[in-house]
Formats: structure tokens, C-alpha cells, sequence
């Protein structure tokens, strides 16, 4: 019987090791393309859908920003708003819901408390609330234009 040499068992250990590392590499760096955070999402101020009646209690002029964070064909959109929201220094009353963790009683009280049906399926969409009232509701589009979207008067 041949004996192998063990040269060959070490390169073989190290080729293992080699194709295993790069694997795992690039299962995490493709697992982090497809789960990138909108910056916007960052920025914002956070709640959840069951705080929504607390928070607008606490904050009765409040701009309502529902989205996907994981949705990043808004990001210039968001971008200029991230700006204007900053220029009128409104960063306080932005609030955002990551409309992944809405369920239909959220949408069902958004009906009852406002008299308003948000489809969910087209967001974003923006919510601005005056006076614990919804004073209108801004599903956005590639059209949008930000300086039509904040109505300068109402937060000023």
C-alpha cells in the first residue's frame, strides 16, 4: 500500500477551511444587501403601531411617516425631506412605523379615530395631524415633490 503524504492532508484541511470562510463570507455580506435600512428610517423617530394613540395624545401636531424600512426606491425622496424636515426644524413631530409590524386593527383604529382608509400596500405614506386631527393623508410616488408635501403655514 502507497502511503500518502501528509503534506497533502494539510493542504486539503486548509482548501476546506479556505472554501468554508468564503462561503460563510458571502452568505452574510449577500444577506446584508438585502437587508439594508432606509437612512431615513434611521433618522426618524420611532414608534410602533399600538403606541400610535399615546404617542398622538402626547404629540397632537405630529407627521406620520408609514413605510417599509427595507424599501430603498424612496431614498431621494426621503432625502430631500430629511432636509426640509431639518430646514423647518420639524425633526421633533416626524415619527416613523415600519408598516411590517402593521396589523389590520391598526389600519381598522386609523378608520374609526379619523374617519380614513390608509392602504398599506401603497406606501409610504405620510399622515399629518393637526390638532389630534388628521389633516391629510400623502401616499408618495417617484412624482412627489417635497416642497408640495409640508404645508409651511400648518407647521409654523
Amino acid at each position: 500500500m502507497k502511503k500518502i503524504p501528509s503534506k497533502n492532508y494539510i493542504i486539503l484541511i486548509i482548501l476546506l477551511v479556505v472554501t468554508i470562510l468564503l462561503t460563510l463570507g458571502l452568505s452574510n455580506m449577500h444577506n446584508l444587501q438585502n437587508k439594508t435600512i432606509s437612512e431615513f428610517y434611521k433618522y426618524s423617530n420611532k414608534i410602533k403601531p399600538d403606541d400610535f394613540d399615546i404617542y398622538t395624545l402626547e404629540n397632537p401636531d405630529s407627521i406620520i411617516y408609514i413605510s417599509d424600512k427595507y424599501d430603498l426606491s424612496y431614498n431621494e425622496f426621503e432625502e430631500s425631506l430629511k432636509a426640509k424636515i431639518d430646514e423647518l426644524n420639524l425633526h421633533d413631530r416626524l415619527v416613523y412605523i415600519d408598516k411590517n409590524e402593521i396589523q389590520e386593527k391598526f389600519i381598522n383604529k386609523l378608520h374609526k379615530k379619523y374617519g380614513i382608509d390608509i392602504k398599506i400596500e401603497n406606501t409610504p405614506v405620510v399622515m399629518i395631524i393637526i390638532d389630534n386631527k388628521n389633516l391629510k393623508n400623502i401616499y408618495i410616488d417617484s412624482d412627489t415633490d417635497v416642497d408640495t408635501f409640508i404645508d409651511y403655514k400648518v407647521f409654523k
